[in-house]
């Protein structure tokens, strides 16, 4: 090759060195951008996540209630089947109502008897009350006559000394006197026998108010032979037939409360720090993967245990590895917004949900 040939087209030679060279610099210069890129990236990622905190562990629920009978019997009606969607005041099913009305007109009975006891009784003790007050009257008469004798008595007892009375008249007066002192003994135990004799309208009371209790429970039983649903609900877990002999108190099915979705999500105790309830929240459901719903931090759990403590009243958060000193989690519950398809709702459904703290 000439000398020509080894030069550039500005008619310099290049030296492989400084071409080595600058190479070099080139390849530290796009390295270390990449470094920095990476750190930048880091950092933003870092912080992101720290004012977005993000967990993939949660479970989709909802209220949730046991349906059981209040009262005991075989179910004549049934409309509802498993899985079924049911609203708010729809018969879910119907126990034989007639023992129970059969109670409800005994009831009636007992209290009929016991408000007509009472009756007799407020008319008794009406004329028991009159027999007191006529003897008042009899002891009031009595007592004008000792007046009047005693009167008589002290009139005409000063005169004998005089020899304007005779003492048959003295002994007269006296004796009238005694007479009507006795009357007055007589009517004041006429008094104390009537008063005696007069009924305590309370007990006839007490058993009419125990005959009208017994009737409300019998109908309050009656009642309860119809049982409807009290929200909107899915029926699950329904474990009962028609003609089936239902137990008062033995859950038959669950209700599932359409209207309260929420996820429970086990977020890490770094996670709270900036965490608040009313933060927004996107969640996004394993039975529609890919689609973000929005939601709400409507709770934020103020205990947590693990699973290896026994017998704990404490929400239940097990740790992943018992080697590793691994941050406690703590229950976070995130109300779902109106507005996710009714389809992809089920209890259990595996859910992840990202806050956006800081709003």
């Amino acid at each position: 090759m000439t000398t020509e040939e080894k030069m550039n087209p500005t008619g310099l030679a290049q030296d492989p060195e400084d071409r080595h060279s600058r190479k070099a610099v080139l390849g530290a210069v796009i390295g270390w951008s990449f470094v920095i890129l990476a750190i930048i990236a880091a950092v933003i990622t870092y912080f992101w996540n720290s004012r977005n905190p993000r967990c993939n562990n949660g479970v989709l629920m909802a209220d949730m209630i046991g349906i059981a009978p209040r009262v005991t019997g075989p179910i004549k009606e049934l409309p509802i089947k498993d899985n079924q969607f049911v609203q708010r005041g729809d018969l879910l099913f119907e126990i034989n109502p007639a023992p129970y009305e059969i109670a409800v007109q005994s009831a009636k009975a007992n209290l009929a008897m016991a408000e007509g006891a009472l009756t007799n009784a407020g008319l008794q003790i009406a004329a028991q009350g009159d027999q007191v007050k006529s003897a008042e009257a009899s002891l009031a008469q009595a007592l004008a006559k000792l007046a009047t004798a005693k009167d008589n008595y002290d009139r005409i007892a000063p005169l004998l000394a005089k020899h304007y009375a005779s003492a048959q008249d003295v002994t007269d007066a006296k004796n009238s006197v005694q007479a009507a002192q006795a009357g007055v003994a007589v009517s004041q135990a006429q008094i104390l026998s009537a008063q005696s004799s007069v009924l305590n309208i309370s007990e006839a009371q007490a058993k009419r108010d125990v005959a009208a209790a017994a009737l409300a429970q019998a109908e309050l039983n009656l009642q309860y032979c119809t049982v409807k649903a009290p929200f909107d609900a899915l029926i699950s877990q329904m474990s009962i037939s028609r003609g089936a002999f239902a137990m008062e108190g033995r859950q038959v099915f669950t209700l599932i409360d359409i209207h309260s979705w929420w996820v429970c999500e086990p977020f890490r105790e770094g996670q709270l720090q900036r965490m608040k309830i009313g933060d927004p929240a996107s969640v996004e459901l394993k039975t529609a993967a890919g689609k973000l719903f929005n939601g709400t931090v409507e709770s934020i759990g103020w205990g947590a245990t693990p699973q290896t403590l026994q017998n704990s009243i404490l929400p239940v958060i097990p740790q992943a590895l018992d080697w590793v000193q691994l941050e406690q989690r703590f229950p976070v519950r995130i109300r779902l917004a109106d507005g996710v398809p009714t389809e992809i709702l089920r209890v259990g459904t595996t859910a992840a949900a990202t806050v956006k703290t800081g709003r």
